[in-house]
């Protein structure tokens, strides 16, 4: 066999074996070893090694013949494609195909399943092409045509003076027809990659025929005109050119087309003479003219026969694109326009209603219908924005001017627009068929759409004079009690900040709250026709179940997934509220009607916040209300009787909407809670203040609020009902949260008299003490209770001129140590086996360490000897008792705080004796401490190589 053949090569290091050329094949055994690596070159090894190299090189010769058939029948494959598309049958042979028989080489079958590694790879030294022959050709053909338009511009603008007349004629007619007639040959022979560039070319020839034909004939005619004339003449030859060419044609000439037939109507209309606004007038009709062209031909019907060019899939989409940028443009031209008459406003705003009407036109189409929501949106916004600018001439021509008064003009069209197109839609019969020019349930929710889009921008527009108007009234905060201003509120919010807002201002809100209301509340069969076609369109619709009434916008949000189901309803308390606030200084009321008008307001939010159905609308009137009753609160501020009577009222009603709650959650009913307290301490602090009591007396008023919600947040986590336990716990936290709030609100005030702060903190430590009888809060509150207890007593030390920190960590230390000394005796064993006993550390560790530690700083700094002395002997008795009951913390804090109180007594003396050693000491102290570290550390190195050298004499 072939392995028994001497090697030429070393299979290891590939080095030439000269013994091999010696004996030649078949004369003897090779080498012993290998005359370079010393590889052994006999033996059983060395013969397996040369059986594998064997077998591999077979494998590879088999897999180079199979890569070679494998290309070998793709190309015949190929060829036989390339014949059928000519006509010529493939031919049919034996399974090896026309090309012979698949050869076998080596062991193995030749046909079978594929290999499970995937695909055959390519043979040895094919390449991978980076880019596909179309890519190519496309760009061989974009840049040869672009090089021919160069060319051609280059001849036409700089070398035309060289030729006369009749060769400048023949030059651009000739080549011009030549290039419009290659395409026709290509066609025939399929080379319509070729034929597009080529017409491409052509294209711009024309261009540069009507460049030089006005150059040459018509040099004095105008210029826009002959660019009109041009760009028309050249639409139509273009269109007339794609169309005549034979199928299946070229697909260029009829989108440019459409290109450049935007441009004539425009230039046409700025070649008009009169003044400028008549310029500008017919600019405008133009370019409407243009958008409705293109957006009839986007949404045409797919012809047969001659008519499927013109209509085909490229021609619409070219259509489409160009309607946006000519419909911008007219309302850009219109919008721009600041007309004085109605009469005029009317004329410009017309062609917008023109456009409006286009787009719903659009919208109806069939090839169209999955557009027809947003074009009902944009048809929406251009029909408001006409309807707005008609209605603003004529408020402007009455006097009115300001744009709050023009955003409500146009939030009154979009309301109306809104309105119609519900009312029309509730109005129709649900089974019966659609009238011809009625809008679909598609396009009416794109209407609606538009309308919201547009009260959306009025929202936004009012946003800040709402937010001065809510925050304004808490500048009375600075200068309480101290009586408004004479005449309307909004000079007394003028005073410090200028309210941006106007009458204007008040009716947009309640347009908004009346729109709102409109798109919650509106007839029910407002889609659901709608709704109902297309669940029978796509099968999904059930006998006897009609959808359910959720208002006129719900269903006309399911008439498309395009209209997303906006929240109407739960804004509608927002927008009351901030109607409520802005009234006063929109209206000038006077002071008292002010206050009255807006706590009402507060109030019946409040009060609607738990008796909705709907947790999303009773979330927002609970927070609108809380937000105004803090506008009436800021208003009441300045009058002593309006701030007693609104905060009265305020917790009056917040604790009588939280106790009667039909519909009201946990989260509403405890908001609730915490504003009545909250109210109740502010009355109480208020009531303070007028029996003319100051600050610091007065918040004992506020502090026995907060004592009373402990109480009573237990009474109401008791006694809480088995149906409705979580409303009761909420309410009950929300009670004792607000508590404790409350209670910090006093310390507070407490805070600048120590001679008062202390009681207050002890009045909270026995509040803490109350809550800890319970048994869910008695960790936190019995440790909170304590340290309000040590704050308080430190407070009245500190009052009292105490500066001595014993006096102040003394008693907490023998509280702490009489409490560890009971915790660990009671754990300390009898017959609980399973318990485990408290370390010394817990038990006396922070005793101890909280007296130690301040009076070992204070040591430092203390000149006289009785405060070490004390210190000393006190460390020297918890040492010793350390040592006596064998406990750790005891006999090692003691031991070093009487170790540290011993050095600082020395410290003196051992410093003297420093000063009187010799400077050259500690150098050479240093320098035996670093020889002794060396020679222990190469002792312990010599140590670690004998203990080596032991363990290697004993493998």
């Amino acid at each position: 066999m072939e392995y028994n053949q001497p090697l030429a090569h070393c299979p290891d290091c590939r080095g030439p074996l000269g013994q091999a050329a010696e004996h030649g094949e078949g004369q003897g055994p090779g080498p012993a070893h290998c005359p370079y690596c010393a590889l052994p070159l006999t033996g059983e090894e060395y013969g397996e090694v040369r059986r594998i190299d064997a077998e591999l090189a077979g494998l590879e010769q088999r897999r180079a013949a199979l890569h070679g058939r494998r290309q070998t029948l793709l190309a015949g494959l190929r060829a036989a494609a390339r014949g059928a598309s000519h006509g010529a049958p493939a031919r049919r042979g034996a399974p090896g195909g026309a090309y012979g028989p698949l050869p076998a080489y080596g062991p193995g079958p030749v046909h079978g399943p594929g290999p499970a590694h995937g695909p055959v790879p390519r043979p040895w030294g094919a390449g991978r092409a980076e880019t596909s022959s179309y890519t190519a050709r496309n760009v061989l053909l974009v840049l040869g045509g672009l090089l021919l338009t160069v060319a051609a511009l280059a001849f036409t603008l700089l070398s035309w003076g060289d030729m006369g007349i009749g060769g400048r004629a023949a030059v651009l007619g000739g080549l011009t027809l030549g290039t419009l007639a290659a395409p026709l040959p290509l066609l025939r022979r399929k080379l319509v990659a070729t034929a597009e560039s080529v017409a491409g070319f052509g294209l711009a020839l024309l261009a540069l025929d009507a460049y030089a034909l006005h150059e040459v004939a018509f040099p004095s005619a105008d210029g826009l005109g002959y660019a009109a004339s041009s760009a028309a003449v050249i639409a139509a030859l273009w269109a007339g050119y794609g169309l005549a060419l034979p199928g299946p044609g070229l697909r260029l000439p009829l989108p440019f087309a459409v290109v450049v037939a935007q441009l004539p109507l425009p230039l046409w209309a700025l070649t008009l003479a009169g003044t400028s606004d008549r310029r500008l007038y017919g600019l405008a009709v133009a370019l409407l003219l243009t958008f409705a062209a293109d957006v009839v031909l986007a949404v045409s019907r797919q012809r047969d026969g001659r008519g499927m060019r013109a209509t085909a899939l490229a021609v619409r989409l070219t259509a489409a694109v160009a309607a946006v940028p000519a419909g911008v443009a007219m309302m850009g031209v219109t919008l721009a326009q600041q007309t004085d008459g109605v009469a005029a406003a009317a004329s410009w705003n017309a062609l917008q209603a023109v456009a409006a009407a286009v787009l719903l036109y659009a919208g109806r189409r069939h090839q169209a219908r999955r557009l027809a929501g947003p074009l009902g949106t944009a048809a929406g916004l251009v029909l408001i924005t006409a309807l707005g600018g008609v209605v603003w001439a004529a408020v402007r021509a009455g006097g009115t001017a300001g744009w709050d008064w023009r955003v409500l003009v146009y939030l009154l069209c979009a309301t109306g627009l809104s309105g119609a197109v519900l009312v029309l839609r509730a109005a129709r019969k649900p089974n019966a068929p659609g009238e011809p020019n009625a809008p679909s349930a598609e396009q009416s929710a794109g209407l609606v759409v538009g309308a919201v889009v547009v009260q959306c921008g009025a929202l936004v527009w009012v946003l800040r004079p709402v937010v001065e108007a809510v925050s304004g009234p808490w500048s009375f905060v600075t200068r309480a009690w101290e009586g408004p201003r004479r005449g309307p509120v909004g000079q007394a919010v003028d005073s410090h900040h200028a309210w941006t807002g106007s009458a204007a201002t008040l009716l947009i809100l309640l347009t908004l709250a009346l729109s709102v209301a409109l798109l919650a509340r509106a007839p029910g069969r407002a889609a659901s026709d709608g709704q109902q076609h297309g669940q029978q369109r796509d099968g999904q619709h059930r006998d006897g179940q009609q959808p359910r009434d959720d208002g006129a916008f719900s269903k006309l949000s399911a008439a498309r997934p395009y209209v997303p189901a906006l929240p109407a309803l739960p804004a509608l308390p927002a927008l009351c509220a901030a109607a409520g606030a802005t009234a006063p200084p929109a209206l000038g009321l006077p002071y008292v009607p002010t206050v009255a008008v807006v706590t009402a307001l507060a109030v019946v939010l409040l009060a609607a916040a738990v008796t909705v159905t709907d947790a999303t609308t009773g979330v927002t009137a609970l927070v609108s209300g809380l937000v105004l009753a803090g506008t009436a609160t800021g208003w009441a501020l300045a009058q002593q009787a309006a701030t007693l009577g609104v905060s009265a009222l305020l917790c009056v009603a917040s604790a009588a909407t939280a106790a009667w709650s039909p519909k009201g959650g946990p989260g509403r009913l405890a908001a609730l809670a915490a504003s009545a307290v909250a109210y109740a301490a502010g009355l109480a602090g208020a009531l303070a203040a007028s029996l003319q009591y100051p600050a610091h007396q007065a918040a004992f008023a506020v502090l026995a609020v907060a004592v009373c919600t402990v109480p009573a947040a237990a009474l109401l986590s008791r006694d809480a009902d088995a149906t409705v336990p979580a409303s009761r716990k909420a309410v009950s936290l929300a009670v004792e949260c607000t508590g404790y709030a409350t209670a910090l609100a006093a310390l507070l005030l407490c805070a600048p008299h120590p001679g008062t702060l202390w009681l207050a903190l002890a009045l909270c430590a026995v509040s803490a003490a109350g809550v800890a009888l319970r048994a869910d809060r008695r960790p936190g509150a019995g440790h909170a209770s304590a340290a309000l207890l040590v704050l308080a007593t430190w407070v009245r030390l500190s009052a009292s001129g105490v500066s001595t920190p014993e006096a102040y960590t003394l008693p907490v230390s023998v509280a702490l140590l009489l409490i560890g000394w009971l915790r660990r005796r009671r754990t300390a064993g009898g017959g609980t086996a399973a318990r485990t006993r408290v370390s010394s550390w817990w038990a006396y560790g922070g005793g101890l360490a909280f007296t130690f530690l301040p009076s070992l700083i204070m040591v430092g700094s203390d000149p006289h000897w009785l405060r070490p002395l004390l210190l000393g002997a006190g460390a020297l008795g918890t040492t010793l008792a350390g040592a006596r009951w064998r406990t750790q913390a005891p006999l090692l804090l003691g031991g070093a705080t009487l170790a540290a109180v011993g050095a600082h007594e020395l410290a003196p003396y051992v410093a003297q004796v420093a000063w009187l050693l010799p400077r050259w000491l500690m150098p050479a102290l240093a320098g035996l401490l670093l020889v002794a570290t060396g020679a222990t550390y190469e002792r312990r190195l010599e140590e670690a190589r004998r203990l080596k050298r032991a363990w290697q004499r004993l493998s």
